[in-house]
């Protein structure tokens, strides 16, 4: 997901920069409109485009090297684990070695303040973190707003005992120790506060795991675009992962639950929907796909209401639960979720063209849908670059909603050029009826 970079230029201008450039693209709409049909690409013109087989080849390439790169950035975050190892049982050693110095320190009212606060540090079940320092990343995320509260009470408390034990460190009593003394406790407090930061990065570790996921989505074909060869070859990486990699094993369950293959795709989500952490709602929303693929309405929806306990705001089990509304004719709930998740950078495009898509397929009932469509389309379309197959046809399909057929027709003829034989199938249903000035049903 690329970054968006401040300007140090008024945001008015940005604002005035972008409206022009919609402005030119309408500009062009109206233009094209007014100008004559144009003809269907003859044997010639199609002779001059680069062969779409070579087109889709690369793409197939470039998706599975794609692929394997997220799978080696995950395999390099799983091997920090073992640096933390290491670093927690050094700094554990340097606390054994302490520990005969430590008892030769006669003041007893240090000994008691000391381990007071080290009494507060275990109860803050600190320690404890890092004893699991081996277990999959992430943790129950059922609840964003509760864990982040918990995190901030964390925190706090982290903050407040080492104010405790700076207090401490500057105490009188510990002014009156013998210099020997003094140095051992330093060099135990200091060891403490390392262990501190180690369990901290730990905990940063874990929530770093959560991440990768988002950077597995677009290769679950989420839109169902991908051609037949694409498909093929995104499933043969991501079936070629580590068996710790359980964000590449939900994608793939997602990818094949897309393909239809539900059997296969059961299998991979079991496992994930048994094990607490972030992944699990989006594996119980995906199972509900599957099994509302099997006819099992019953289980379909128990899946479905435990996800939501988990967490019903993820966007990704959002997602999911729109393409399940669509498949049980609830057009109304998928309409709310796609329309929440178009502000969701890292899922935006997506979603503006199934809400585009949803829109066509309401417009004999609200006429106005058509223009909410060719908005969403557009709004897509802008910004792919460069652009697929797959944002040509669905702009093609909106703009033939709006009754603007030359320029539907001209943007059909740039989706079959990106297309696959496969693709094709699809863009000759609605050329058919572009053509026959008929409605056109789209796939959601």
């Amino acid at each position: 997901m690329a970054s968006r970079v401040a300007c140090r230029f008024p945001l008015a201008n940005c604002f005035l920069a972008l409206n022009f450039c919609r402005a030119l693209f309408a500009a062009t709409l109206v233009l094209g409109s007014l100008a004559p049909s144009s003809a269907w690409a003859g044997p010639q013109d199609a002779a001059q485009d680069p062969p779409p087989a070579d087109i889709v080849s690369d793409t197939a390439v470039k998706l599975e090297k794609a692929i394997r790169k997220v799978h080696e950035d995950y395999d390099d975050y799983l091997k920090q684990k073992d640096k933390l190892v290491e670093s927690y049982e050094s700094l554990q050693t340097s606390l054994k070695q302490t520990e005969a110095k430590w008892s030769q320190i006669q003041n007893e009212g240090v000994i008691k303040q000391f381990a007071a606060l080290q009494s507060a540090m275990n109860s803050m079940q600190l320690s404890n973190s890092i004893g699991s320092i081996g277990s999959a990343p992430g943790g129950n995320n059922s609840a964003n707003d509760l864990a982040m509260r918990q995190q901030l009470q964390q925190q706090l408390m982290v903050n407040r005992m080492m104010e405790n034990m700076n207090t401490f460190m500057r105490g009188q009593e510990l002014q009156q120790l013998g210099i020997e003394a003094q140095r051992t406790i330093r060099a135990r407090f200091e060891t403490i506060q390392k262990v501190m930061k180690v369990e901290e990065d730990y905990r940063q570790w874990q929530s770093g795991g959560d991440r990768f996921f988002e950077k597995y989505w677009s290769y679950t074909d989420p839109q169902k675009a991908f051609s037949s060869q694409e498909t093929q070859a995104a499933l043969k990486a991501l079936q070629d992962r580590d068996k710790d990699n359980a964000p590449a094993q939900l994608a793939e369950a997602l990818l094949l639950t897309n393909q239809s293959d539900y059997s296969q795709a059961k299998q991979l989500l079991d496992p994930l929907v048994d094990a607490p952490g972030p992944m699990q709602p989006i594996a119980l929303m995906c199972k509900a796909l599957v099994f509302e693929g099997m006819d099992k309405e019953r289980e379909s929806k128990l899946a479905m209401q435990n996800s939501i306990k988990l967490d019903r705001t993820n966007p990704y089990c959002r997602w999911l639960r729109a393409r399940l509304a669509c498949k049980q004719d609830q057009l109304n709930i998928a309409e709310t979720e796609w329309k929440a998740l178009t502000t969701v950078p890292a899922i935006a495009r997506d979603s503006k063209r199934a809400l585009a898509l949803l829109y066509v397929k309401r417009v004999a009932k609200t006429p106005s849908n058509a223009g909410r469509a060719v908005t969403l389309a557009t709004d897509a379309h802008e910004d792919e670059i460069p652009a697929t197959w797959y944002s040509h046809y669905v702009l093609s399909v909106a703009l033939h909603s709006a009754k603007k057929k030359e320029l539907a027709i001209e943007q059909l003829e740039a989706a079959m050029k990106l297309a696959s034989e496969d693709q094709k199938e699809i863009c000759d249903k609605l050329k058919k009826a572009i053509d026959n000035d008929q409605a056109f049903e789209p796939e959601l």
